[in-house]
């Protein structure tokens, strides 16, 4: 090959070369004097249907708390840590009221429930999936969202009383077999996935539950009771006049300077104190003597509650 050849073959290697180095163009100086602007404003005669924000940046519902050790991501959701198989329809009961629990969306129960009602003889006297109410000539059946995500909580009441006869009855008739795929798209409205928010306030963290207090305080007791224990935490003592569950709960520590002594790990108990506001109930935590406790402790802890209520 000829040397002019070779002055023409040269830099094109070595821009080939450098496409395969790894190199990339870095923007973030650009950014560096980047200033505010007014918001684009649209026309009010617009047609609303048409525009939508494409990133919407959701209100926030906490105080921002800097962690001490920096960002970690978020804990995958725990799985039950019981050896005990949960049912697809589980029984509840609190305050002399009585309601099943089925792991299914609002949405995948109504249509069943419509089917028992039918299957079952009913008279239907008014049916509205806005609500998830069945008016029967029995009493009322009806649905709502559950505590954690995609479970429905089945209500069977007559003169706002629980019908133990009905609830048995609806029992069985889910528990036969479970809702295929299809679902209501009237009672999709019935779903929600914020009924537990972890959130601070004043510098204290708290757990909201989107629930009264009987509903909240029955299904922390279940949940609490089996699927809570792990090598870290379990549950000692519950007290429903006091509205407080007693947790221990172990801190890792760093290693021991002294060999094969093992790691220093400190195994406490904690106060979750429930307490009812509105039609929310809200779960904090303090010492056994009732002391507010470091607020990533606290975070933690809370954390690990709210893990087996979603």
């Amino acid at each position: 090959m000829s040397r002019t050849r070779w002055m023409m073959v040269t830099p094109l290697l070595l821009a080939l070369g450098g496409c395969g180095s790894g190199y990339y163009h870095d923007r973030n100086s650009e950014y560096a004097d980047a200033e505010m602007t007014r918001p684009l404003e649209l026309p009010a005669s617009r047609d609303q249907t048409r525009y939508q924000d494409a990133m919407p940046v959701p209100q926030a519902t906490n105080d921002f708390i800097r962690s001490r050790d920096g960002y970690e991501p978020p804990r995958p959701q725990t799985l039950s840590t019981s050896d005990r198989e949960t049912r697809f329809v589980e029984p509840r009961e609190a305050d002399g009221s009585r309601w099943l629990v089925v792991s299914a969306a609002p949405g995948a129960v109504w249509p069943r429930l419509q089917e028992f009602v039918r299957a079952n003889g009913y008279q239907v006297q008014n049916i509205d999936g806005n609500t998830g109410q069945i008016t029967t000539d029995r009493g009322v059946l009806s649905v709502r969202q559950g505590i954690r995500n995609n479970t429905t909580d089945v209500y069977c009441q007559q003169g706002g009383a629980s019908v133990d006869a009905c609830l048995s009855q609806v029992s069985q008739y889910l528990s036969s077999s479970a809702p295929e795929s299809g679902v209501s798209l009237v009672a999709q409205n019935l779903s929600r996935n914020d009924r537990v928010r972890l959130e601070s306030r004043d510098d204290n963290w708290r757990l909201a539950l989107a629930l009264d207090f009987p509903r909240a305080w029955a299904e922390l007791a279940w949940q609490l009771e089996n699927n809570y224990e792990t090598p870290q935490r379990r549950l000692i003592d519950q007290n429903r006049s006091e509205r407080v569950f007693t947790v221990a709960y172990t801190v890792k520590g760093e290693g021991s300077w002294i060999p094969f002594r093992g790691s220093s790990d400190e195994t406490q108990q904690y106060l979750l104190h429930v307490s009812p506001a509105d039609n929310a109930t809200y779960v904090s935590v303090t010492d056994s003597a009732g002391n507010p406790v470091d607020q990533q402790r606290a975070h933690d802890l809370l954390d690990g509650v709210a893990s087996i209520l979603r």
